[in-house]
């Protein structure tokens, strides 16, 4: 056995498969359950405020802005909990090297 290989995995052995980019995407949109209703909430209130924007012949602006607000704050959610998984496993890859 190599020095630097884990002692509980043989030499053959191969490393396990890690998930697909989107399984974890589809994770991270629907756990915990409360961002799955964010989501399904988000899109409905996005197709009811596009829908208003088109049918008022786009005088109100604002409507189309408003209809992306919960989307947007969800992606925002997502990229934060995504950043701070990464920071842990790059803390637990230096751990690891120590």
């Amino acid at each position: 056995m190599h020095d630097s290989a884990p002692a509980d995995m043989p030499d053959n052995a191969t490393p396990p498969a890690k998930p697909s980019l989107v399984k974890a995407r589809i994770r991270q949109l629907t756990t915990p359950w409360w961002r799955l209703v964010w989501l399904i909430g988000g899109l409905i209130w996005a197709v009811v405020f596009n829908v208003i924007y088109v049918n008022t012949g786009g005088d109100q602006e604002w409507w189309g802005v408003a209809s992306v607000v919960p989307i947007a704050l969800l992606l925002v959610d997502v990229l934060r909990i995504e950043r701070l998984e990464r920071a842990t496993e790059q803390k637990r890859q230096a751990d690891l090297k120590k």
